[in-house]
C-alpha cells in the first residue's frame, strides 16, 4: 500500500510539473553566438502565457523575476556583479507573447576569452516555481588591433584631467563578414567603457582617423566597393555622427584637419549627391540663368 501511495504521489508531482511548464513558455535567443570581449552580449527573452489567466511578473522578497545562470568553459558558475537585475514588472495577459530585450554581460562578467553557457530563469511566485530556458553557448574572443591613441578628457567634463584610450580593431563575424570595432578604456586602470562595431570593413584601404580639438575621434573607413563610412565618436565613446560617402571617377573621400583642430571629410560624394540625377547636378534650368545674359 505504501509503495502504491508513493507511486501516486510521484505521478501527481510529475503531472503538476508538466502542467506548470505548459503554463509559461520561456525562450532565450542571442543575437549571435560569437562576440568580441566587452561587447554587449544581447538577445531576446520571449515569454508566452498559456495559463488561461493574466499573470504578473515582478520582484518578490527583494529578488528580481528574471536572472540568468552563466557558467564558463570549465563549468564554473559566474557570479553577477550586482545583487539583482532590477527588471521592470511585466503584466502578461492570457495568451499574450512578450519579448524582452536582454544584455547578459550587463550583470555577469564575461570579458575573459573563452566559451560560456547561458540560461534564463523566470520566477513566478504565485505557484512558487522558476521556469527556465534552454541553455545556449556563446563564444567570446577579441579582435585584431590596428590602432590606439591616449587622449585627455577635456575641461568641462566630470572626468576632466583623466586619460582615456581610443582603439580600433577588426573582427571576422564569419568566413567573409569583417567589421571594424571601436573600444574605449581608462588608460590608467584599464577598465573598458565601450566596445562595439562601427561598420562593415573592407581591407582594400586602411581606415584613416583624426582627433579634433575636443578630443573627439573621427574615423573614415571603407565598407564596400567605392563605399565609405564616416564616424565621429565622443570622449565618452558614443557615436555622435555617422554618414556614408562614395567614391566616383577617382574622387575619393578623405579626412582633413585644420590648424585650429577642426576635422572634416573632403572629396567623395554623400548619399544625397549620389541619389541626385545627373541632369540635375550637371545642368541648370533656363529659369536659373543669371539676368542680363543674351538669348541665343
Amino acid at each position: 500500500m505504501k509503495a502504491i501511495f508513493t507511486l501516486l504521489t510521484l505521478l501527481f508531482v510529475l503531472s503538476f510539473t508538466e502542467q506548470a511548464k505548459a503554463q509559461i513558455q520561456v525562450e532565450l535567443k542571442l543575437n549571435r553566438n560569437l562576440y568580441v570581449a566587452h561587447e554587449p552580449i544581447t538577445g531576446t527573452l520571449t515569454l508566452v502565457n498559456r495559463a488561461g489567466q493574466d499573470l504578473i511578473f515582478g520582484d518578490s522578497g527583494g529578488q528580481s523575476w528574471l536572472d540568468f545562470t552563466v557558467t564558463d568553459g570549465r563549468g564554473h558558475l559566474i557570479t553577477p556583479v550586482r545583487n539583482q537585475l532590477n527588471e521592470r514588472p511585466v503584466v502578461l495577459s492570457s495568451g499574450q507573447t512578450y519579448e524582452h530585450k536582454v544584455t547578459i554581460n550587463r550583470y555577469y562578467p564575461m570579458s575573459t576569452i573563452g566559451q560560456y553557457r547561458v540560461r534564463a530563469n523566470v520566477s513566478f511566485p504565485q505557484i512558487n516555481r522558476v521556469f527556465q530556458s534552454k541553455t545556449l553557448s556563446v563564444q567570446v574572443t577579441d579582435g585584431q588591433p590596428i590602432w590606439s591613441q591616449i587622449v585627455g578628457v577635456p575641461q568641462g567634463h566630470s572626468r576632466a584631467g583623466t586619460y582615456r584610450e581610443y582603439s580600433l580593431m577588426t573582427y571576422y563575424h564569419g568566413a567573409r563578414s569583417k567589421s571594424l570595432y571601436f573600444r574605449l578604456k581608462d588608460s590608467d586602470s584599464g577598465v573598458v567603457f565601450k566596445t562595439y562595431p562601427i561598420g562593415d570593413y573592407m581591407s582594400l584601404r586602411k581606415p584613416t582617423y583624426a582627433i579634433d580639438r575636443q578630443n573627439q575621434l573621427h574615423v573614415l573607413h571603407m565598407t564596400g566597393p567605392q563605399k565609405y563610412k564616416y564616424t565621429v565618436i565622443s570622449i565618452d565613446g558614443d557615436p555622435v555622427r555617422q554618414a556614408n560617402y562614395f567614391e566616383k571617377n577617382g574622387n575619393r573621400p578623405s579626412l582633413k584637419s585644420t590648424d585650429f583642430g577642426e576635422v572634416s571629410v573632403v572629396g567623395g560624394f554623400t548619399e544625397e549627391e549620389m541619389s541626385t540625377p545627373y541632369e540635375h547636378s550637371e545642368f541648370r534650368r533656363l529659369s536659373e540663368r543669371p539676368p542680363g545674359l543674351p538669348n541665343f
